[in-house]
């Protein structure tokens, strides 16, 4: 789940590039919320990229196990 999540977080990231998308928003992770443990992080992400450009966090989201 974490490498697809990965492959999303850059594929958003690339539209937003493009111009496709303004910015990151929450709701465009919902898919993942069940699966994610600490949405704290992804939250804190999201306000990263937006305010900074960049965030060295997503590698800070924790998922359920087994998924």
């Amino acid at each position: 789940m974490q490498e697809r999540f990965g492959k999303y977080v850059e594929w958003i990231g690339d539209r937003i590039d493009r111009g496709m998308e303004y910015e990151f928003d929450l709701e465009m992770f919902e898919i993942y919320f069940p699966y994610i443990k600490n949405k704290y992080m992804l939250e804190r992400c999201i306000d990263e990229e937006n305010e900074a450009g960049s965030s060295d966090n997503w590698n800070n989201v924790m998922f359920v196990e087994g998924v």
